[in-house]
């Protein structure tokens, strides 16, 4: 990741003077245009140029790492949100990505830890809660019909979804999550010893 970004970096200084000679505000407005309209690339050398204006930015990192994240790179993507919560440790977007890019690496339990930092962030400010109950759920539920779950996972897994319920009972989908929660509810062992694994 590192001699990639270095070596993109030193042709992205000798090979576009015009981005050189932007400023930090505008290359990073310019990189979320690009993302807005689909092209990743273009926004990835965006970025990449106002990184190297601005090293130690959290934000930029983050944004370098959703435009990876866009383009399939998930694991390159997770390293720049690392990179970034090693500089800004309590900006709670990168956590909501981060989660996102776990997903998308079929790593469900280190996604959940992500959302639950996202939460926990977000609170105080009210902003997009629902959505990372339903993420949590989501994460949940996938791992109860593949693997399995211990008792406290499906009583977190229930909470998130009560909290969705709750927050907002008219949502599209909360039929399905009022439903699925009962069927868990009736069908999880009274007495459940290690994981138990719900069957479709």
């Amino acid at each position: 990741m590192g001699m990639r970004l270095l070596i993109l970096t030193f042709f992205i200084l000798i090979g576009s003077g015009s981005l050189w000679a932007q400023d930090n505000f505008n290359l990073v407005s310019m990189g979320n245009q690009a993302m807005n309209e689909g092209r990743y690339r273009d926004a990835q050398d965006f970025y990449q140029a106002a990184l190297t204006k601005e090293p130690q930015s959290a934000n930029i990192y983050t944004l370098l790492g959703f435009c990876y994240h866009k383009q399939r790179q998930f694991k390159l993507a997770d390293s720049l949100f690392t990179i970034s919560i090693g500089l800004d440790s309590v900006a709670s977007k990168v956590y909501w990505y981060k989660g996102m890019n776990h997903i998308a690496l079929k790593q469900d339990s280190i996604g959940i830890i992500n959302y639950k930092h996202f939460i926990r962030l977000e609170k105080p400010r009210g902003g997009r809660l629902l959505e990372a109950y339903k993420a949590i759920g989501k994460c949940y539920e996938r791992q109860l019909y593949k693997d399995g779950l211990y008792s406290w996972q499906i009583d977190e897994m229930l909470y998130y979804y009560e909290l969705l319920e709750q927050a907002d009972p008219s949502m599209q989908d909360a039929p399905l999550i009022k439903n699925f929660c009962e069927k868990v509810r009736l069908e999880r062992p009274d007495a459940q010893v290690g994981k138990w694994k719900m069957v479709l």
